[in-house]
């Protein structure tokens, strides 16, 4: 962040990159005393394969907004119901990636996410949409960006 600060700014006195730098020291000490650097804080490697996936849940999202539209157009459709997706993600963070991923595509929300069985309990539109949240297409792309 410092860089980008620097490379940006155009300001080179020396009090400024010198406050910049106690500023950039400083907040990596605090990071490093509440322990947020860890492998998960900034997983440089999901980079790489994040385009993909975001391309991917674009098109599910507009594959769900055109489901919403039909059950607008017709309300009898509508059949709200709640049901427990397994998930298979090994860390904390990709499993509430999944639940994100869920709550992103129009017609599902994730309630409630339980990290000790890897379930995240989904509330559905329609039973099409729940079908789309139980099947393991989600499952799979999240953990192709976990790996």
């Amino acid at each position: 962040m410092y860089g980008l600060w620097l490379a940006l700014s155009g300001h080179y006195t020396p009090l400024l990159l010198g406050l910049g730098l106690a500023s950039a020291v400083l907040t990596t000490l605090i990071g490093a005393r509440m322990g947020t650097l860890d492998g998960e804080g900034l997983p440089i490697g999901i980079l790489w394969r994040l385009p993909r996936i975001a391309l991917w849940l674009v098109w599910e999202i507009l594959k769900s907004n055109w489901g919403v539209v039909r059950v607008i157009m017709r309300p009898a459709r509508a059949r709200p119901q709640m049901v427990r997706v397994k998930a298979t993600q090994r860390t904390i963070a990709a499993l509430v990636t999944h639940a994100n991923f869920i709550t992103l595509t129009p017609g599902t929300v994730a309630v409630d996410v339980d990290e000790n069985e890897n379930v995240i309990l989904v509330h559905g539109l329609t039973q099409d949409f729940c079908d789309g949240v139980a099947e393991n297409g989600m499952n799979a792309q999240i953990n192709r960006l976990e790996q």
